[in-house]
């Protein structure tokens, strides 16, 4: 016996796809300002997400969206990033403090769950509201031109058309609009995967570093080690086509995540004591770009538009960044009843260049010769307060930028130079092996 669905359209300013941080964030900041705003979230809340590190610059979008005392009473202060090899013999802690800007000297640890609906009832509260567990099955267009979506409850089958002048692409991964359209690319950074689980009772850092976020370099790619309020721990691993190939027939998520474990002697040994909530789970290649961040009567934002390797955990940031930024857009499109994309080019360009500030540090991160400088930074010229303002997110501040930027650089030049003497040592190296008597 076949059923029918119902369907019906609605009117609104703006149409919201996917309730995510950068979602809720965008429908805190529209909504504020009297727009009809509607989400859509195909994901029943409360959900799991990775990406449970934040950076401390979330914390001024916190205290606009009205959020920042609650984000302080849940969760743990994050005041610092250590990094360490495999075996803990080179180490080296990025206190926040002491960033460019020292107004923000510590983030959060966030379990996503929880955090993710606390951004969802803030939004709602101020006068969005959610379609839960619905799913957007298409952007609509007049020629290039966005007017509205088509979105489906996946329980009741119940279909709806919203017409609307403005759509704002919040949708993750799916990146929904720049993969129908042909935008959305492969990214430069190597395919890698991911594999990840909680533990109860893993050994974490004493007093303020408490709740600092471990990463920890190993032959196969990093570990983060993310400890929450509480006594429990995420753990994961992302690791590179060698450590994939390497796999024996069978072995299942878990089964890889322990053998990246026994092969990182430092996070072997601060698990050695913990509990394994949940069998790990695994994300496959999940780094992309795309060509365009926006258009006429949408904008894509946060992962939506493109997602980075996590290592410098920027995703969250990133996305509510952009949430803060492109909202700017939005109003004044409505302020002129101007819904072109000529609203959104200064924010896909200050997007971009905050992203590729952070793309440089991860292409680095891969690399021998920036890892040795890493670990042990020269604050010559001011590179290693460079470094830790960009793991604290502050790169869109224009009273510094062009300084900050020429620290990096720098950092980069000295990072060649070492390559180029390690390349020097080992030709040589081999050099006097040849010249060996047998």
């Amino acid at each position: 016996m076949s059923q029918t669905s119902s369907s019906s359209s609605i009117d609104v300013d703006v149409a919201i796809i996917g309730a995510g941080p950068g979602g809720t964030a965008s429908a805190c900041y529209l909504a504020k300002e009297g727009l009809k705003v509607v989400m859509f979230e195909r994901d029943p809340f409360p959900r799991f997400r990775i990406g449970e590190s934040l950076l401390p610059h979330n914390r001024p979008i916190f205290e606009e969206l009205g959020v920042a005392e609650e984000v302080e009473k849940r969760f743990i202060r994050k005041y610092g990033a250590h990094f360490s090899d495999r075996t803990g013999a080179r180490r080296s802690r990025y206190p926040f403090a002491n960033a460019i800007d020292k107004s923000y000297p510590y983030a959060y640890e966030v379990e996503r769950d929880e955090f993710d609906q606390l951004l969802l009832d803030k939004a709602e509260e101020g006068g969005a509201r959610t379609y839960m567990n619905w799913t957007v099955r298409e952007v609509l267009f007049d020629g290039d031109q966005a007017i509205g979506l088509k979105a489906v409850d996946n329980e009741t089958g119940e279909q709806l058309t919203v017409n609307c002048p403005m759509i704002v692409d919040a949708s993750g991964h799916s990146s929904l609009i720049n993969r129908t359209r042909g935008y959305k690319h492969k990214s430069v950074l190597r395919t890698r995967a991911t594999f990840f689980s909680h533990f109860e009772g893993a050994f974490r850092e004493d007093g303020d570093q408490e709740g600092d976020i471990q990463i920890v370099a190993f032959r196969y790619g990093w570990f983060w080690m993310i400890p929450f309020k509480g006594n429990t721990t995420s753990v994961g691993a992302v690791v590179n086509e060698k450590f994939l190939a390497e796999r024996d027939k069978g072995e299942d998520a878990d089964a890889a995540m322990w053998r990246a474990i026994k092969d990182t002697p430092f996070v072997a040994n601060r698990l050695k004591d913990a509990t394994q909530k949940w069998p790990a789970r695994t994300i496959g290649n999940y780094s992309y770009g795309a060509s365009s961040y926006a258009g006429n009567g949408y904008v894509t934002i946060g992962d939506a538009g493109a997602f980075l390797d996590p290592v410098f955990s920027s995703g969250v940031f990133l996305s509510m960044k952009c949430a803060q930024l492109a909202s700017q857009g939005v109003l004044k499109a409505f302020e002129t009843k101007d819904f072109s994309r000529r609203h959104f080019v200064s924010y896909e360009k200050r997007v971009r260049d905050g992203q590729q500030i952070f793309l440089r540090f991860i292409q680095g991160w891969y690399d021998p010769a920036f890892l040795d400088l890493f670990f042990f930074p020269t604050n010559f010229m001011g590179i290693r307060t460079a470094i830790v303002t960009v793991l604290a997110a502050d790169l869109f501040n224009p009273k510094y930028l062009w300084s900050l930027k020429l620290r990096i650089s720098m950092m980069f030049v000295f990072t060649a130079i070492h390559r180029l003497r390690l390349k020097l040592f080992r030709r040589g190296k081999r050099s006097l092996i040849q010249q060996q008597p047998i």
